[in-house]
Order: structure tokens, then sequence, then C-alpha cells
């Protein structure tokens, strides 16, 4: 309904201790308990084209293709979190940039860990609990009085040309760290409260240097302050209709999205001249965000969750069995797929290429399973693979290998995944039937023909593997539980052939296949697998989930087109979600 929110879609903020025990809460501190009593609202609607703050942005095409756009949608704003607290790796990445450490000394693994269902950003899904509260407390006065206590520490923290004498000194800490804890200037106010508490450093801490004390007294504070928990999105101007995000907003959210971190100098230094208001700030500083370290890393983090390659580390194999198989490779074969998605992005590639390029990155740990001769070391080497073989991700060895039991293949959880996390479809197991176990191997019958024999009438494979989900796992039948390739099963010719179930209408029939090579293919022309990549980047950038049969599918369906038409790559689709007003502004407030 118009003007309301589903309780999911809320962000509530808890109320939670600042300070250890010892320590006596001014009044001020009240200031930091922030309560936002709604956090989603107003009405959907088409807004007018034009600047940042007047309108829509243009969605800008593809880079390295030629052709005309996709029919551009218009620009529709879906109801959001206002407030939404760091993910544990944003706090991470955010405490060490903001305390310029070199690490956090293994503190970060002492929090409560998020329990993730989606992308671990999801602004819905976070919340400060007891546990971490306790957690965040005991952590943030650990780090304070790390910091606090080297000198060489704390002189990194305090701005440069900073005055000598105290009551000077500290209020230039206060003033500058203070904008980078909150990410926005502090208010006069928070100034000058913050002064009063710096000052209480000297009757708690007698033993330490005044301003040593004072400001181990203000980092345990800032560091557990809800306006550096939470990222916020509080402006009320309207404008056109809608609420232009805020310089410094604008500044963190592109942060975050692109770096999963907060803002660095440069884009502080932007935000205090009122930039990041035209659609050349934006995409300048995106562009810049992308080619940093921080960005790729966090392009590394998006495809880890995506693709769950956290996955790979615990694959086991039978020793005998696959004595090319070492203790090595399942950390090397997350490697593999993340420098292969680290080339496809930094040669301005896509979907297609993620599902159809012969190539793959490779090590000592990793070449003797794919049966390369030659010479290799610990690095990883680019390799080009057999093409009537190997195709994109689907077909390296941790995919394959990661769904495969330790001694036999997995045909029912390699079509599972593609469901799940290619076509970003869910399963669910359909009311009163029996589920029958797949046989046992034997020497007997091959891996297809044990796994054939699980459908069946009145069966859960009757009405769902028979149809969708054992036709695409039998397309990797010539590869071994390792990944391997292999052309024969217990001394059978294989049989990789099946049907693409899903059409991409109605009308449409659905698509045949020989093996994974052809499967690779049809997947990347697939606007069901081109949708799902863009469902993910969206839902990861505007760090909520998304709504593909509502409100945001025409901005998901506009990407899906433009990547599967023309070759959107994955830099242009990054760069497009966070130009758009989808991105860079909200809803209206509703009384």
């Amino acid at each position: 309904a118009e003007g309301s929110c589903a309780p999911r879609q809320c962000t509530w903020v808890r109320t939670f201790s600042l300070l250890s025990q010892k320590i006596l809460r001014p009044s001020w501190l009240g200031l930091a308990v922030l309560v936002v009593l709604s956090a989603c609202s107003g009405k959907i609607g088409d807004l007018p084209s034009g600047s940042l703050a007047g309108g829509s942005v243009a969605i800008p095409g593809p880079g390295s293709t030629g052709g005309g756009l996709a029919t551009k949608p218009a620009s529709v704003l879906v109801a959001t979190p206002r407030v939404a607290r760091l993910s544990q790796p944003q706090w991470d990445n955010t405490v060490r940039d903001l305390l310029k450490l070199p690490d956090l000394g293994g503190l970060e693994s002492q929090l409560t860990k998020d329990a993730v269902v989606n992308f671990d950003n999801e602004a819905q899904a976070l919340r400060v609990g007891d546990d971490l509260r306790a957690d965040l407390q005991r952590v943030s006065e650990q780090l304070a009085t790390r910091v606090a206590g080297d000198p060489a520490a704390l002189a990194r923290i305090v701005p440069s040309g900073a005055p000598s004498a105290l009551p000077e000194k500290a209020r230039a800490f206060i003033t500058a760290f203070g904008q980078r804890a909150y990410r926005r200037p502090l208010t006069s106010s928070e100034i000058d409260e913050a002064v009063g508490l710096f000052n209480r450093g000297t009757t708690l801490f007698p033993a330490t240097d005044p301003f040593a004390g004072g400001v181990e007294l203000l980092l345990s504070f800032f560091l557990q302050s809800p306006h550096f928990l939470y990222r916020t999105e509080l402006g009320a101007a309207v404008v056109n209709g809608k609420i232009p995000l805020s310089s410094y907003e604008v500044a963190s959210k592109i942060s975050y999205a692109l770096a999963n971190t907060m803002p660095d100098d440069e884009l502080f230094a932007l935000a205090s001249r009122g930039g990041l208001v035209t659609a050349d700030d934006v995409t300048s500083q995106a562009t810049r965000l992308l080619g940093s370290p921080a960005g790729l890393a966090n392009l590394e983090h998006f495809h880890f969750q995506m693709l769950k390659l956290g996955g790979y580390a615990g694959i086991t194999k039978d020793a005998a069995a696959f004595p090319r198989f070492t203790a090595a490779a399942p950390a090397a074969m997350g490697q593999e797929t993340t420098r292969f998605l680290d080339w496809v992005f930094a040669q301005n590639l896509g979907v297609k290429e993620m599902f159809t390029k012969p190539v793959t990155f490779v090590n000592s740990s990793l070449a003797p399973i794919y049966g390369l001769s030659g010479s290799f070391g610990s690095d990883f080497t680019k390799v080009d693979l057999d093409p009537t073989e190997r195709a994109g991700i689907l077909t390296q060895l941790g995919f394959l290998s990661l769904n495969a039991h330790e001694r036999e293949i997995d045909s029912i959880h390699r079509g599972v995944f593609i469901i799940q996390r290619i076509l970003c479809t869910q399963l669910s197991p359909p009311a009163n039937v029996t589920i029958t176990p797949v046989p046992v191997a034997d020497a007997t019958t091959t891996n297809r023909e044990r796994v054939w024999a699980h459908p069946g009438p009145g069966t859960c494979g009757a009405a769902c593997h028979g149809t969708m989900i054992d036709p695409l796992g039998f397309a990797f039948e010539n590869f071994d539980a390792v990944g391997a390739y292999r052309t024969t099963d217990n001394g059978q010719p294989i049989d990789a052939s099946g049907t693409f179930p899903y059409a991409e209408n109605d009308v449409d029939p659905p698509k045949t296949f020989k093996n994974a090579v052809e499967l690779s293919g049809v997947l990347a022309q697939s606007s069901k697998v081109h949708q799902c990549y863009a469902q993910d980047w969206t839902s990861y950038l505007f760090a909520r989930s998304v709504d593909v049969e509502g409100a945001d599918a025409p901005l998901v369906q506009y990407l899906a087109q433009l990547s599967r038409a023309q070759g959107l790559s994955i830099k242009d689709l990054i760069m497009t979600l966070v130009s758009t007003d989808n991105f860079l502004a909200r809803l209206p407030v509703t009384p």
C-alpha cells in the first residue's frame, strides 16, 4: 500500500550501551541513540529527467559495444531502508581504515557473526542484538586502548597541522576524526559535547597523557555510536517528487557499494565541496573505485557469495581414487574461479563470456587434474583449454569438484546449483511425496543410469528431478568427481545430452544440448541467466532484497536485455546501477 512497507523492509536501530560500565554517561550520549521510526515510505512513480539532484539519469550503454540501447525504463523508486548497519566485512574494513591500522589483530573474529542468507550487506537482515552489542563494546575498548597507547598509531589519526595546545588540539581531532567516523561533518553541538567527553579522560585515566587519555575515551565512544555502525540516509528535502541523497550520503553509499569500506580522502573532499550531484561526478568516482585494490576485492567478495565459493575449502576426495587431488587443490580451485572472473572484468567482458570462454588460470595443484603438460609452479598461469571440452565457470574444477562426492559425481547437485545460483529459481519439494535415494554406485552401471533410476511415479524425482534438475546435471557427465575430463563411465560411452527446461517464454520450445559446452552456450544466451546476474548485482549494490516481480522489474529486465543482446560488460552493468535514481535518491517520507 502507498506509504507503507512490509516489516522486513523496515530497519530499527536498537538502543544499546555505548561505553564501559566504569564510565559515567554524560547526558549528551543520548544523541548517539538513533531512533528511526520508519525505514521506508512514499509512493512509487515516474520521475522527470535531468541531473541527479533533479531527476533521473540517462543510463549508459556498454562502452565496448555499438548499436542502439534497449528501451530505457521510467525511473521508479522503491521503498528502501533509511539506515543500514555495516556488514561485518564492512565493519572490519572501516575500522581498519578509520584507525589507519594495518590489521585489527584478530579482534574482528571476536564479534558475533551474522546469519547470512543472501548477500551479507542486505540491510533488512542486519541487526545489533545483545551479544553483538557486548562484543562491540569490548572490542571497541580494546582498539581504543591499542591506538591511544601507541604514539605512532595515535599520530596517524591526528590531523596534520593540528594545534599543539591541548584544548585546540582536542577540538581539531574531534572535528576531523568525527567526520571520518560518522562519514559526515559533526554538528557544533556534537563537537562541543565531544569536547566535554574528551575532558573526562584526565579523570578516568590519570596516569595517561591527557591527550591520549581523552582520545582513548573518544575512540571507544565513536566506534560504538550508531552514527558509525549504521550508514544513514536521513535527508528530507524533496526535489521533483523525490529526496536526492546528500553529497556525503552518496559518498558513503558508493564507497560501501563498490569498495566495501568508508569513503576515502578524495570522496570526502568531493563531498565537502558539494560534489557527487551530477552523473559525471558519480561515474568518475565509480570508475576510480572499481579500479582500486578495494574495488577489486569487493568484486571478488560479490562473486564469492554469488557462486558460494566458500564451500570450496571443504572439498575432500578419496586419495586412492584421485592421487592428483592434493591438499592444496581446494584453495587453488577458489583462486582459479576468482582469477577467471577478475580477468573477465578486466577485459571488459560480461555474462556471455563467463559461461563460454575456454580460458582459466592454473598452478601446479590444478594443471595435472586438467591434464595439462608443461611446467607449473605455485603462481597461477592463464591457459587456453580445449573448447570442445571446456567453456567458462561451469566446466572449471571448483564447481565440478564441489558438486561431487569423494569418489562419484553428483549430477543432482550440479543441476540444483545451476537452477538456484545461475537462474535464481528456488526449488520447493512438493508435499506428500516419497524421497527415494539414488542407487548405490557399482561397477556395471553408469552414473547417469543410477541417477535416472531415482525419478519414478509418486516420487519427488518424477516432478522435478526428471524434468528440471537431472537433465541439467547430466550435461557434466564428462567430468569426474575432481573435474577431470573423461569419455567413459564404467567402460561405457558418456551420454551428456539433455534438454534445457527453461524456455524464454511460453511459446519457445526448450533447448537441447549434447554436453556441458553446449549447455554453457545455451545458458549464455538465456535471458533468465542474464536477469539473474543483473538481479544479484542490483541486490548487492543497493544493499537490499530486490523485487523482480514488482517495482524493481523494469530496471533488472532492462539490464538483462542489454547484457544478453548487446554484451553489457560487468563494469558497465555496475556503472549503470550506481548512476540511476534507484541508487542515488529515495522516496519522500510519508507522515
